[in-house]
């Protein structure tokens, strides 16, 4: 068994803001990494950090990107244990579409569409939800019961299968879970 994690976060910029007073939920961003360091996180979001307008497939880090201009993110890290063959599909899955970025983009359609119930699923466009829920369906890692283009960030909230492993400042997170509650608020 190999684990993977997925990592819901709020950043306070001005779209994840507008995503939460929508949403009425407290997390506006998910993310998919391979490994309990978080070196590497695999979403859809902004290109240019400092540029909401450009957007698309980013492999984010704690200390890149967004992440290092905004310290004061909150997040939740969850782990899943998959079988070994799931883990190399998903690896090959995320690494398919890292290989393409070029024909992928940004759907801000699906900013509006999804919370509507509308279903819209263009063939290279994803939001970050919507990237997450397809890569982990595509791989046979199957633990929501919508349509990746329905997924909202907050779906994954509690979800079981998911194990809360870390909640707090995603500055403070050290990859080591054993304390994980002391280091958040430390």
């Amino acid at each position: 068994m190999k684990k993977i994690y997925i990592i819901s976060t709020y950043t306070g910029t001005v779209l994840s803001s507008i995503i939460k007073r929508i949403s009425r939920k407290p997390y506006s961003h998910i993310s998919i990494a391979l490994d309990e360091s978080l070196n590497t996180m695999y979403s859809f979001g902004r290109l240019n950090p400092r540029n909401p307008l450009f957007a698309g497939f980013v492999e984010e880090g704690i200390d890149k990107g967004l992440y290092e201009i905004r310290k004061n993110t909150i997040c939740r890290v969850y782990s899943m244990e998959v079988s070994e063959e799931s883990f190399k599909s998903l690896h090959k899955n995320i690494e398919d579409i890292a290989d393409r970025r070029n024909l992928y983009r940004y759907d801000v359609l699906s900013l509006i569409t999804i919370p509507l119930g509308i279903q819209r699923n263009p063939e290279y466009g994803y939001v970050c939800s919507s990237f997450v829920a397809d890569v982990l369906s595509k791989s046979g890692i199957n633990i929501l019961d919508k349509e990746h283009f329905f997924v909202q960030p907050n779906d994954f909230f509690d979800l079981p299968g998911l194990t809360l492993e870390y909640e707090g400042l995603l500055s403070k997170y050290s990859g080591r879970f054993e304390n994980s509650f002391e280091l958040a608020f430390a």
